[in-house]
């Protein structure tokens, strides 16, 4: 996280460059990730809420107020963008869409073309976004960003965690609760206690076997593919196939053809990668085996959007980014299974009815490589199954094609409570 910046306007001080993550279920979820995330101030953007702005370095006793979060109160409905002139060496981007920052915006840039060049890129996920004039009007609207504050709460600082001293008496409180239980005697087994614990390992080992790539896994996964070289030793790619492995990292296949006359197995090898593992299952075809090392996150049912949000907020996010992709699919959800437990006697248990009851939905994208960076703010809660990326020299670059084309399969987890 870097940190943010304060501009004072009128005596009233702007954050700019907050990052900014989709809320996507409970606030209190996306609040505690924020303290997870090191951040020093907090504000919640959208009504509902739909983003979640974090900022570092501020000031714990300063009063202020995010400039992208007033820049998305001014415009309640569409997606609306502007780039001001904060000085001679920054140009900075503020984008909203229905009443909510972009979690894409908010972000400074040292040329007015780069600027720009993150607007285009905007405007692949909402076509319809409107660019409203900035140049010699951005004094005007800095000076109304900050007249607006005066009706809006500042951002709410985050407090610290317990430190050491109460950590330590927490513990020592909890030992002279336990002397004391244990003076009296050791209590009865509870039979009811017994299963809810069979029933929490039973999930416990039924989520293991779902880890969550989510967005960071999502990212570097894009990057390694990203990262293939088209051309190799007078070889050219031809398609990279990947598949999560049994220790949750990404087992890789990519295939390389024989294209220059003059190019050989020596050369190719020569020019790989040390990581790389070479086969030759003919003379004009190679094969380079890798790995992507990505350990995944335990699912967690609590992090979970609920249901009714993946249908309102998180499929509509979805729909937003539909024109960079020839597919985008997710379908019906379809729960997931935790096998009963069962007694001595083999008898099933009763299944609590408190038990987490989850759901997940298959996911389908296919569309340049390019447009999926799309996908990396959305992918919370998404593990990947298959992951293919197709190299076609030929091609000419559009909207939705790309001489690099990904196919992505995977599942979207929910929580039906």
């Amino acid at each position: 996280m870097t940190a943010a910046r304060l501009v004072w306007v009128d005596q009233v001080p702007l954050v700019f460059g907050m990052d900014w993550i989709p809320v996507l279920g409970d606030p209190d979820l996306a609040r505690a990730q924020a303290r997870r995330e090191g951040a020093s101030h907090q504000t919640l953007s959208g009504n509902p809420p739909a983003a979640l702005g974090l900022a570092r370095g501020l000031a714990a006793r300063q009063a202020c107020w995010s400039a992208a979060d007033l820049w998305a109160r001014r415009h309640p409905q569409g997606t609306v963008a502007c780039v001001i002139a904060l000085d001679a060496q920054t140009w900075h981007v503020l984008a909203s869409h229905e009443g909510a920052v972009l979690v894409r915006a908010d972000r400074g840039y040292p040329d007015p073309g780069l600027a720009e060049q993150s607007l285009e890129t905007l405007r692949l996920a909402y076509p319809r976004l409107q660019i409203l004039p900035g140049g010699t009007e951005d004094a005007a609207l800095l000076g109304e960003l900050a007249r607006q504050s005066a009706s809006v709460a500042p951002l709410t600082r985050i407090g610290r965690r317990f430190g050491p001293p109460v950590a330590l008496a927490l513990v020592l409180l909890a030992g002279v609760g336990g002397w004391g239980w244990s003076a009296r005697g050791t209590m009865p087994t509870d039979a009811g206690a017994d299963e809810r614990r069979a029933w929490d390992r039973a999930l416990t080992q039924a989520l293991a076997r779902h880890p969550l790539h989510g967005g960071p896994g999502t990212q570097a996964l894009l990057q390694a593919l990203a990262g293939q070289p088209a051309r190799l030793g007078g070889w050219v790619l031809q398609q990279t196939r990947c598949q999560p492995g049994a220790d949750a990292g990404w087992q890789c296949r990519s295939e390389y053809r024989r294209m220059d006359p003059q190019a050989d197995n020596r050369g190719l090898i020569q020019a790989a990668p040390a990581a790389w593992r070479l086969e030759f299952p003919a003379l004009d075809r190679a094969q380079a085996v890798w790995t992507l090392s990505w350990a995944g996150e335990p699912l967690d049912p609590a992090r979970l959007p609920a249901s009714r949000l993946i249908a309102r907020d998180w499929a509509s996010a979805l729909q937003a980014v539909l024109p960079a992709f020839t597919t985008l699919r997710l379908e019906a959800p379809q729960a997931v299974a935790v096998p009963a437990p069962q007694d001595a006697q083999g008898r099933v248990l009763p299944e609590p009815p408190d038990l987490p009851r989850l759901a997940r939905r298959a996911l389908k994208v296919e569309g340049p490589l390019r447009s999926a960076e799309l996908l990396v703010p959305l992918a919370q809660s998404v593990s990947w199954h298959k992951a293919v990326l197709s190299h076609a020299p030929g091609a000419r670059p559009g909207l939705k094609t790309s001489r690099l084309i990904l196919h992505l399969e995977g599942s979207l987890y929910e929580n039906r409570h």
